[in-house]
């Protein structure tokens, strides 16, 4: 069930991001996308995701449920924070949006809109609905872009963990974040875009089964 783009091409005008771009994800495990900005990894997360196509060559992909964190927050504007999370339940299990909202330190903002929130915590509203609505396939594209260390750390398990095996696609310009999270990290320059290392992470056991025991 693993995912294979095979020699991937992808163009925007004159500026080549794809050429020929061939490339292997497994089935589960977290990824780790690195390297400088502007050069093309979010047009990987976007081909992955399926929101663009590419000009020539095939992605193979056999994931079912994609759960996606853009750069860009992307909340309903008109909606509660929880009414953020319950958007995307199919359930609409209150108990379960709160229960997010409360890993992510906002179940006392959960009457706000996303308006009257800051940016930190926008941010952390975008992670936790993306994270309940779970799925076999999480993109997370700078995820914690703008939030602080001590709020990374607090959120970095519910990544690890997961009620069923899923593959997660990391990208981030923070290699000790990436060497923490993931278990192979794939450092990129462009253009077009190439891999200079692609490194298999083998983690240390810990306390908890979740994630490692250091950051």
């Amino acid at each position: 069930m693993s995912i294979i783009f095979n020699k991937v091409s992808k163009s925007f005008g004159d500026k080549v991001v794809l050429s020929d771009f061939t490339l292997t994800l497994p089935d589960s495990g977290i990824v780790a996308f690195m390297g400088a900005s502007g050069y093309g990894k979010t047009t990987l997360l976007r081909l992955l995701s399926g929101l663009i196509e590419p000009d020539s060559g095939q992605i193979i992909s056999h994931f079912k449920r994609l759960s996606y964190v853009f750069q860009e927050d992307r909340l309903l504007g008109g909606v509660t924070a929880l009414g953020n999370i319950l958007a995307v339940l199919d359930t609409k299990d209150e108990t379960l949006a709160m229960q997010w909202l409360e890993r992510m330190n906002l179940s006392d903002s959960a009457d706000l809109l996303p308006g009257e929130l800051s940016g930190g915590m926008r941010r952390r509203l975008a992670i936790a609905r993306a994270m309940a609505f779970g799925g076999d396939f999480m993109l997370l594209d700078e995820p914690f872009a703008g939030l602080d260390d001590i709020t990374r750390r607090r959120i970095y398990p519910y990544i690890f963990a997961s009620d069923q095996p899923r593959l997660t696609v990391l990208v981030t310009h923070d290699r000790q974040e990436a060497e923490y999270l993931a278990n192979r990290l794939i450092v990129m320059k462009g253009a077009p875009l190439t891999i200079i290392e692609d490194l298999e992470i083998v983690k240390p056991p810990s306390d908890d089964g979740i994630s490692p025991s250091s950051y």
